[in-house]
């Protein structure tokens, strides 16, 4: 018999969500915590299809099986608050589009990687025109070439070399760079939108004008990197290291940065509309003339920060360090600051 008992505390931030979850008891906190989530699913799903009415209490407790099998539509969370009566088709389709998108990196024979290898060395002296999309260039020494505007979309440069590369208007999207080294390279203007860089290393490379939308960049190195202008709308960064970085005018809306180091960053006239900073580090970073509106900076550290002629309109900068920083000028409308650190040292 299950003993335990599971506390789950939502905390909405404008279009994300966070939790804590407290288990308490003596039963095996991982099939607790399963039992939980199965029984809150299977709670929802009665509910939801047997036409109970709205604001019936959830009973977790004597769950009865129910039969899943047909064939059901997703439910999406309107439907279940009885925002809307049916999934939208488009919304289906949709769904269905992200689940068959999914690309595994393409892996290539020992013999095929030598060949595609020795393509991409060769490729600007025979004339700079062939695709090289889906080549396995995966831990290649590609460092120092030049490749600009090559097609390396949805290619695999996992762990690859490319210190000092020029990729410049190169086109990387959906392609794996995950712990691959492009320290001092060239991307201006490059396409690397939905690629995953996690664990990138990207220091004082030129990522001007790059798009990066919903690209995952987790844990990546960027130290003193060019993204002046760069599109990072969706994007996920969360813990990357963005120290001394150029954000300046970048479109970062809804950008995921939580828990970064964005310590002494110019990110001056930035858009970071819905971006979520939980606990990100703005250490004497510059954001006068940015947009925060509707941001998540809760316990964020911005310590001498510049926010003049920032806007923070319904921004959360609940539990935020903002001694020494300059607010004057920003623009404060219905602005959370709830157990944040004042400049002038009143919380």
């Amino acid at each position: 018999m299950i003993t335990s008992t599971v506390t789950i505390q939502l905390f909405p931030a404008e279009g994300k969500q966070w939790a804590t979850v407290v288990i308490e008891g003596p039963d095996d906190p991982q099939l607790i915590l399963a039992e939980a989530v199965k029984a809150l699913g299977v709670e929802i799903s009665r509910l939801y299809l047997g036409g109970t009415p709205g604001g019936t209490p959830l009973d977790l407790g004597g769950l009865e099986s129910i039969d899943l099998s047909s064939n059901i539509s997703p439910v999406s969370v309107g439907n279940l608050l009885g925002v809307t009566d049916t999934l939208p088709e488009e919304m289906v389709a949709t769904v269905e589009e992200e689940e068959t998108e999914e690309i595994s990196p393409p892996e290539a024979s020992p013999g095929m990687r030598q060949k595609q290898y020795e393509q991409a060395k060769a490729w600007k002296a025979t004339g700079g025109q062939e695709s090289l999309q889906g080549f396995d260039l995966s831990y290649q020494d590609l460092s120092g070439l030049d490749l600009s505007g090559v097609d390396l979309s949805q290619s695999n440069l996992e762990g690859a070399r490319l210190t000092n590369a020029n990729l410049a208007g190169a086109n990387l999207s959906k392609a794996v760079l995950s712990v691959a080294t492009l320290t001092g390279a060239n991307l201006k203007g490059a396409n690397l939108s939905q690629a995953n860089l996690i664990e990138v290393a990207l220091s004082r490379a030129n990522l001007a004008g790059v798009d990066l939308t919903g690209a995952n960049l987790t844990e990546a190195t960027l130290r003193e990197t060019d993204l002046s202008k760069a599109t990072l709308t969706k994007a996920t960064l969360s813990q990357a290291n963005l120290v001394r970085a150029n954000l300046s005018g970048a479109n970062l809306v809804e950008i995921n940065l939580a828990e970064a180091n964005l310590s002494q960053a110019d990110l001056t006239q930035a858009d970071l509309s819905g971006a979520f900073l939980y606990e990100a580090v703005l250490h004497r970073a510059n954001l006068s003339g940015a947009n925060l509106e509707h941001g998540n900076l809760s316990r964020a550290n911005l310590s001498q920060a510049d926010l003049t002629h920032t806007n923070l309109v319904y921004t959360d900068l609940s539990l935020a360090d903002l001694s020494g920083a300059n607010l004057d000028q920003a623009t404060l409308l219905d602005t959370d600051f709830d157990g944040a650190v004042m400049p002038d040292g009143d919380s």
